[in-house]
Parts: structure tokens; sequence; C-alpha cells
């Protein structure tokens, strides 16, 4: 059964369609007449019976064998009969399909995507005819309408055959959402392998086919603690930032003076594939456990006092990664939180930097911790004081990765004010400057995400995520993200650009930052 998408989720040979008096088994030769729910559920039936006739007499080595065999042939009816068979058919055969791979263990799932990837893309030899015809016709044919056909032909024969299996699986009842789960099974499978080029195309596939699909079909929704337990329990399952703890920590992030918008797909209404928590304050937070940890959000005063809204986390279901939902998602909620309260006027985010340690270590090479590096601009002064924490260092980074690299760290007050104007000097020098390869945009992904929607870079926090993965992932680190209304489509015009990162507020170090990057532009 395709996985259900809400507990009272009916799919089409659900039991409750069940007819009384139907017969129990059927040959199947009935399916060239119209069929009745009662019928297909008859069908479903006298397959399960084979099913389980053939377990019982294969060993394990054999049952795989036997599996995947099926598997290949339920793909292939369903993919190259497409022509001969009614629609009913065509649907019996993917449910089958489909409730196959919902039995099917994490290793006998790799199994099928890596046979469905390889034996069902692109036909070599077909596209290569297809090419050779186009090119001809091209260099001699004068005639538009040929030309026009052999394009098709060879659009057609470039087209990776499973796809046809995504349009099919997707005209199911439920199908969406199962194609966004069989897609986090791809992502999974390509994290552990990820020379796996045949399944990072079907992925990538996929993904676009689920773009397509989303358009004009989602809904925006606010979750409260009144919203159904299945919607509440997935906002704890796809909590990728901030953990969910327990229920009582759900009902506090959706309490007074808090918000939780999803889109929600009108096949699956149950289920958010994407959300954002958002926390009503008085001004710019830099510190999100001081919203995760507060029992009375609001002050005294109430939300209609309330100067701000922070995006604190905003997260999707794992098969739409790569899908840019977010961004509309939070335009969509600051026009929502305008009308519903007129009183706040900054909506800012309160955001990680994930790659931050990642690019620290790999920022103190040999030579900078053997020489002082001439790369990044910091204080003087600051710089003094963290080496005097470290008397057998003698330069500063040195000293900076025998700190990090120490146990108990945090927890010394004097080591913690040493190293904030160097920490933090370090992480806006991470936004400001450091970018991917030769483009323009920041490497940092979440950095990049909202400077690309158009948001400007307001504040680097120190100890703005104490939680152990914050500290592991950007020392603790966190910044601002300021989405200013007027100023969104200039400032994503030139980030696109020229990699132009706007700035609002007047943080010091993202002064620093800038500026040292102007005199090095200025040097070349």
């Amino acid at each position: 059964m395709i996985r259900p998408t809400a507990p009272s989720s009916a799919l089409i040979h659900s039991s409750a369609h069940c007819g009384k008096g139907s017969s129990s088994v059927r040959d199947g030769s009935e399916l060239s007449q119209p069929l009745e729910p009662a019928n297909v559920r008859a069908f479903w039936d006298n397959i399960n019976q084979e099913d389980e006739a053939d377990r019982s007499v294969a060993t394990n080595t054999q049952q795989k064998v036997m599996d995947i065999a099926k598997q290949r042939m339920l793909v292939s009816t369903i993919i190259h009969q497409k022509d001969h068979k009614g629609a009913v058919m065509l649907g019996l055969y993917t449910q089958r399909l489909c409730d196959v791979y919902e039995r099917l263990d994490k290793p006998s799932r790799v199994v099928f995507l890596q046979m469905l990837s390889r034996e069902f893309c692109t036909t070599k030899g077909d596209a290569q005819e297809s090419a050779r015809r186009y090119l001809e016709s091209a260099a001699k044919s004068s005639d538009p309408i040929q030309s026009v056909l052999f394009a098709r032909n060879l659009r057609d024969d470039l087209t990776p055959l499973y796809t046809e299996l995504f349009d099919q699986i997707n005209r199911l009842p439920g199908g969406f959402a199962f194609l966004v789960h069989m897609r986090a099974d791809m992502l999974a499978q390509i994290r552990n392998d990820r020379d796996d080029a045949a399944l990072r195309a079907m992925s990538d596939s996929l993904m676009k086919k689920l773009e397509t699909w989303i358009i004009g079909t989602l809904d925006l929704k606010r979750i409260t603690w009144n919203s159904p337990a299945y919607t509440i329990e997935k906002l704890g399952q796809y909590e990728a930032v901030h953990a969910v703890k327990s229920w009582l920590d759900v009902k506090r992030r959706l309490g007074n003076g808090r918000r939780c918008f999803g889109f929600f797909h009108r096949s699956v209404p149950m289920e958010p594939l994407v959300f954002v928590w958002v926390a009503l304050t008085n001004e710019i937070t830099g510190n999100v456990q001081s919203i995760l940890r507060e029992r009375e959000p609001t002050s005294t005063l109430g939300e209609g006092s309330a100067k701000c809204a922070i995006f604190y986390s905003i997260n999707s279901q794992p098969g739409l990664s790569g899908v840019d939902l977010g961004n509309f998602l939070i335009k969509r909620v600051v026009a929502v939180l305008q009308a519903e309260l007129p009183n706040i006027s900054a909506f800012c985010t309160l955001s990680p930097m994930p790659r931050f340690r990642v690019w620290l270590d790999q920022w103190l090479t040999q030579e900078r911790l053997s020489h002082t590096p001439e790369d990044i601009a910091i204080n003087k002064k600051a710089l003094d004081a963290l080496l005097s924490r470290v008397p057998t260092a003698t330069t500063w980074t040195a000293a900076l990765k025998h700190v990090i690299d120490s146990h108990g760290w945090t927890s010394d007050q004097q080591t913690l004010d040493a190293m904030e104007p160097v920490v933090c000097a370090l992480g806006a020098h991470y936004l400001v400057n450091i970018k991917r390869g030769k483009a323009h945009s920041a490497l940092d992904p979440v950095a990049n995400f909202h400077l690309r929607n158009g948001a400007c870079l307001h504040r680097v926090n120190w100890r703005g995520n104490t939680s152990y993965n914050g500290l592991r992932q950007s020392l603790g680190l966190m910044c601002n993200y300021n989405y200013i209304l007027d100023r969104i489509e200039d400032n994503n015009e030139n980030y696109v650009r020229d990699g132009t990162i706007a700035v609002s507020g007047s943080d010091s170090y993202i002064d620093a930052a800038k500026r040292f990057s102007l005199s090095l532009s200025a040097k070349l």
C-alpha cells in the first residue's frame, strides 16, 4: 500500500470499498470489463495469495531474486504497455508496484532503485539513432515539419523511461506523497554512494517532476495546537534545525507569541511539505535558546506590542531537497503577518551557519598555524587577548585551534570573552567573503538561500545557539537576515548578478569584513 498521508487516508483498494458477497478470488480475466471497487479488491486478494504461496516455498536468496524479477516485470509492464492497457489496468499494476516497494526493507529498496535507475533510463541505441536522423534532417531537409518531428522523437528518446512510471504513480491517490518519500530514499543512498551517477540522475529527474506538479497545488495553512495530531507529529519528525524533544516542546512553539505555517499539497492535506516556525518579539533576537526555552513567549502587553517576526527554523520533507519552497513560504507568511499584526515592522531570520566549523578547520592550515595569516583583518587587541589564554601558542591561529579542539572551553568565561571577537570576525568573513569556487554565491547554503531571496545580512550573533549541534556546526554562531520589503527585488538582482551582499544594521564585524573585501578588490 502507498505510504499513508494521514490516518484516515483511503486508497483505491481500501477495505472500505469492498462490497458484500463479492468473490474472494478472481483470475483477472474480467479486467476487460468495467470494474467496481469490490472487483479491484478481489483482484488484489488473488495476487496477494499468489505472493504468499511463492514465499512459502522460497529460500531468502531465492526470494530476493524472485522479488527483483517481479519488480522488473511490473515496471516494464507499466512503462511499455501504457498504449495497450486501459487506465484502470495501469492503475492496478502501478498500485501493485507501490505496495511491493512499501514492504521492502532498506537494502531491498536500494536494489530496486538501482535497478530502476540503470535498466529504465534513457535507451542509448534509440537516442543515438534519433540524434543521427535529427542531424541529417537539419543538414539536408528544408521541410520544417520534418525537422520538428525528428526533434520530438529525439526528445522522447532522451527522456528516461522511469519518468513514465513517476507519472503513473502521481496519478494514484497518495501518489505524490509516495514519490516524495521515494526520493528521500534515493537521497539517503546517494549520501552513502556519491559516485552513483545513475541514481543521482534519477533523483534529479524526479525532483524536476515534483517541482512541476507542485505548481498551483499548494495551500498555506497555519498550524496550531488544535491542528490534527498527525500534522503536529510531522512537525517533530521533519524538524531538522532545532530538535523537538517532547509534545510540551511542540506546544510551547505553537503557543502565544509563536506561529507555525506550512505549505500543504492538496493530495496530502494533513502533512506539511515545508513549514516555518516564527517567534513574535519586541526586538531582533540573537539567541535561539531564548525562543525555545521561554515559557511565556510574549511580553505582558501581548502580541499586539510585538515589533519583530523572527523566522527561526525552516524545514521541508527530505524528499523535496532542492525544490525551492522556502522562498515562497516566507513571502506568503510575511503577507499574512502583515495583515494580522500591522504593528510588526521587521521580518528577520535567526539562522544557523551549518558549514562554518568545517570551513574553519580547513582554513586553519599548517601554514596559517605557523605564520600569522594576512587574508583576514581582526583587531590586534582581540588577537593578543586570545593568545594570552594559550601561553604555549606562537600565533593567534594556533591559540584558536588549541581552544576549539579542547573540552570545556565553553564553561570558562574568560576564554569565552577572548574568543568572542575573533570567532565573530571569522564568522562575518566567512559569510561575506567566502564563495563557492569561482561563483559569486556564498559558500554557506543558508546564507545563499536568504541572500538569493533578497534578504540583507544583518548581524552575527555570538553564542546564538549553545546546543551541542550549534557548537559542533558553528561554535555557537548564528546570524540574522533581514527581509526589508522594499529592498528585496534590488537585493536579489544584485546578488544573482555579481554576488553583492546587501547589509542592514551596523554590525561592526560585518562592516569590517565588507571593508576588507573592498580593499582586496582595489588591490586586484
